[in-house]
């Protein structure tokens, strides 16, 4: 499990990153396979986002026993995913309303296009900063 977390929590900061800006572009110039691509992308993102916060706890026990492992950095980091957990389930919800909004061509699927872009830049902001501290479990401050 605790690589599990290690291959997961790449998802969830590359494809917010992606998707926002997949969003930025179908904004710009609309087409519908530049949009479809985008929602997929924060649905991907937003899977491994879940992935890489249930599979946490087992990589925390995998290396809490190893010399030089802050367990002050891994608590900061773990409270910090736990903050994110909300926008990795807001932005998963939201990817696939947006993707029903395109296929059911609502009316106000522009609005739910902006939403998601404000919610993915969010996201990944936070995903990308959670990350950063999981970095420092391992790789030191």
């Amino acid at each position: 499990m605790a690589n599990l977390h290690l291959l997961s929590n790449h998802f969830p900061i590359l494809g917010s990153l992606f998707g926002v800006l997949l969003l930025v572009v179908a904004l710009v110039k609309p087409n519908l396979n530049t949009t479809l691509s985008a929602y997929l992308i924060l649905l991907v993102s937003g899977f491994g986002g879940i992935i890489a916060y249930f599979t946490g706890e087992s990589a925390e026990e995998s290396i809490a026993h190893l010399k030089g492992i802050s367990h002050k950095v891994i608590h900061i980091h773990e409270e910090m995913a736990e903050n994110s957990l909300i926008f990795i389930f807001l932005l998963t919800a939201t990817a696939v309303v947006g993707l029903w909004a395109e296929r059911a061509q609502w009316e106000s699927k522009k609005k739910i296009e902006r939403f998601a872009l404000i919610i993915g830049i969010i996201a990944f902001i936070l995903f990308a900063f959670t990350g950063y501290l999981g970095g420092h479990i391992r790789h030191g401050a």
